[in-house]
């Protein structure tokens, strides 16, 4: 995509492309200094996926404040990751209001990690109707992670059914945390053997903690088997 400021002219509008184009080259081949370049000049011009680039940039090397700034402008310019990402970095400031304005900006968009983004912070708040919903439209959108956490809501509720197929949505898109809750509800409805290999599934897929836990969960549910 490549949309120009207001007032830009058809010059502007190339120059916005083939900067976008150049950054990504350039990006890709390691050169991130002149990555960096490009995606400014194409900023300049009013480009909502080189501001997001550069943002994302920014951010990797700890300049937060300058990819504050820079997702500000492509959430300005409608881009519904900017919004997002903007989201986060003002949720890690503590700024839980603009944060939520940002993601509910980005959910609008129908972005996914945006209304995943808002369901996390609406439980934490303690909405949980409000997160169930945003949970549920990221989940609609493909999100793993938003079935997983939809699935977790709709358990608290006592809705296992519903939670069951949630985890088994999360656990298709190869989400770990999805496999392992699926694993757990799975062993209790007595249904050992898809449990296990759910749990498996979850040894394969998670970082070292969930991995942890995964393994600590077989060997309960191979020690409920032997007795």
């Amino acid at each position: 995509m490549a949309i120009s400021s207001p007032g830009a002219g058809p010059d502007d509008l190339v120059d916005a492309a083939a900067g976008f184009d150049l950054g990504v080259l350039l990006e890709q081949r390691g050169d991130v200094a002149g990555a960096l370049a490009a995606y400014r000049q194409a900023d300049d011009c009013g480009d909502p996926d080189s501001a997001f680039n550069l943002g994302t940039l920014l951010a990797n090397r700890g300049d937060l404040a300058g990819a504050m700034a820079a997702f500000r402008r492509a959430d300005d310019r409608g881009d519904a990751a900017g919004a997002s990402n903007l989201g986060l970095l003002l949720e890690e400031r503590g700024d839980v209001a603009a944060a939520l304005a940002a993601y509910r900006r980005a959910d609008e968009r129908g972005d996914a990690d945006g209304a995943f983004n808002l369901g996390g912070l609406l439980a934490e708040r303690g909405d949980l109707t409000g997160a169930i919903a945003a949970f549920r439209r990221a989940d609609e959108r493909g999100h793993p992670g938003g079935a997983s956490s939809l699935g977790l809501l709709l358990e608290r509720r006592g809705d296992l059914a519903s939670a069951l197929a949630a985890y088994r949505r999360a656990d298709d898109r190869g989400d770990a945390d999805g496999a392992f809750n699926l694993g757990a509800l799975l062993a209790e409805y007595g249904d050992l053997e898809r449990a296990e290999a759910a749990y498996y599934r979850t040894i394969e897929r998670a970082d070292s903690e969930v991995a942890e836990k995964a393994c600590s969960a077989l060997e309960k549910l191979h020690e409920t088997a032997r007795g």
